[in-house]
């Protein structure tokens, strides 16, 4: 094991708690997107809560070759179990993580496991069916018919000599949407274990960060003028709709619109970022487009500040936590219905919801680019909305009432 640390607020705290909880993931570092980053905070806030422990075990994978190091976990509030990846990006193998589940898992009341296809999940689920402890799945999108039908073969080899018995251990699935749901639903599994959807929260630095509505513009560059800006923001990857989508429906804006993309290239898709590039020259829209290349998290809420939208036509999409921190930002949304948090989308009225087709892309943002007035009041109606249901304190209590329902059997 790598490192172990506590928050020292934490350790002020009395040490004596109910429940007892241990997390699993493949890994936290950033550029693993949404189910790695919402993690954190998802922790910390049940740790907030006094009566729930919450710890996490992980490797230090970060990338094709990369580790995320101990010493960027100095602001944690969870007990970290850090383990060294011993092979494979993709699998995310960890002979010490193995070894630690199998003599620490009984020191937990409940496993709650996150991501599929992985070592991880794999070692924790056999860990915890070998101890008798209660282990919750949240899938992470993974189940959706996008992510089946990537190496279709190699998944249907690896449901049925593993998965399928892992899903099979689980007492409740977590999942974040009713889309989401519904792919569980799909998989007619032997034993039934109930499906709770809790939406993902939104860190309070989403409230409580200064405004900058002049940084978007900046980064822009001067190309961008008083043109209204799109803001994209997302990792590049195929799936997320920016090369056969958004670059199409800004080359047919009736709008005099201009696109920011931000987001860093994916280790998975590494040539998509050029196929990117290329589409922005064959479309002709040099002079209406700015790649900025990977945003910090801390600078990304400026980017919500400067725009007029946000659009994200993923092909498939788990919740999109990008899409409620653009709503809790104050920012109108475009987004595809198969970006699963589109249904808090159409709830509070916070932008436009279309299939995948550039037309109606188009015809969305141009709706709402062309209203300066009618933006501003969809962007209040998000903002409301996101505090109303996205707050991590809220989110927490769902989540403990879950792991007290798992552990009643009911």
């Amino acid at each position: 094991m790598i490192a172990t640390q506590r928050n020292p607020v934490a350790l002020a705290r009395p040490q004596v708690r109910s429940l007892r909880v241990l997390h699993v993931i493949p890994s936290i570092a950033p550029r693993y997107g949404g189910p790695s980053t919402a993690l954190l905070p998802m922790v910390q806030a049940l740790n907030d809560l006094r009566d729930v422990r919450a710890d996490i075990a992980t490797t230090d994978a970060d990338g094709a070759g990369g580790r995320f190091l101990p010493e960027q976990l100095h602001d944690l509030g969870p007990l970290l179990h850090l383990f060294r990846r011993s092979f494979s990006e993709r699998w995310k193998f960890s002979a010490g993580l193995w070894s630690w589940l199998r003599r620490h898992v009984r020191d937990y009341d409940l496993l709650h496991v996150h991501a599929l296809w992985t070592f991880s999940t794999a070692a924790a689920c056999a860990a915890a069916r070998r101890h008798g402890i209660p282990v919750i799945v949240r899938p992470c999108g993974m189940l959706s018919a996008y992510t089946w039908g990537r190496t279709a073969w190699q998944k249907r080899l690896y449901w049925s000599m593993i998965e399928r018995r892992n899903l099979n251990t689980a007492c409740r699935f977590h999942v974040t949407s009713v889309g989401e749901a519904a792919e569980v639903a799909r998989l007619a599994l032997r034993r039934t274990a109930r499906t709770v959807v809790i939406p993902h929260g939104v860190e309070p630095a989403a409230w409580q960060t200064e405004r900058q509505p002049e940084r978007l513009r900046q980064l822009c560059g001067g190309r961008a003028g008083e043109r209204p800006i799109i803001l994209f923001l997302s990792r590049l990857h195929p799936k997320k709709g920016l090369v056969d989508l958004l670059l199409p429906a800004l080359a047919r804006l009736r709008s005099d619109a201009f696109l920011a993309i931000a987001g860093g290239a994916d280790d998975h898709a590494p040539g998509h970022e050029a196929e990117v590039r290329a589409a922005i020259d064959t479309l002709r829209l040099n002079d209406r487009v700015a790649v900025l290349g990977r945003i910090s998290p801390t600078d990304r809420w400026s980017l919500f500040d400067g725009a007029a939208v946000f659009a994200l036509p993923s092909h498939s999409e788990n919740f999109g936590i990008v899409v409620a921190e653009a709503m809790a930002r104050g920012t109108p949304v475009v987004v595809s219905e198969e970006v699963q948090s589109c249904e808090h989308v159409n709830v509070a009225k916070a932008g436009r919801v279309v299939p995948l087709d550039v037309d109606a892309l188009a015809g969305a943002l141009d709706e709402l680019l062309v209203e300066p007035i009618g933006r501003a009041a969809i962007g209040e109606r998000g903002w409301r909305y996101a505090r109303d249901h996205f707050c991590w304190d809220q989110v927490a209590l769902r989540i403990r009432a879950m792991y007290e329902g798992c552990l009643r059997g009911q």
